[in-house]
């Protein structure tokens, strides 16, 4: 789930919801409501903006290489 992605990466790098909501400049509730899995298809826009301010890209956060990442860090 993208959700559970986002959440990883924003709490590995030691943001919370409202810091990464300003720093990738996308709504706190929207944001809030993809990290709590309430919405599921955020726009390529959001993501884009997500995945840069996180470090990381669009594919990274809708692969399955989040799930392998899991898996090898058990």
């Amino acid at each position: 789930m993208i959700g559970e992605r986002i959440r990883y990466l924003r709490q590995r790098k030691g943001y919370s919801l409202s810091r990464l909501a300003k720093e990738a400049e996308v709504s706190k509730t929207y944001l809030s409501n993809i990290d709590r899995g309430l919405q599921n298809n955020p726009s390529l826009h959001f993501l884009e903006k997500v995945a840069s301010e996180l470090g990381t890209s669009v594919e990274y956060l809708i692969s399955d290489e989040f799930e392998k990442d899991m898996v090898k860090k058990g």
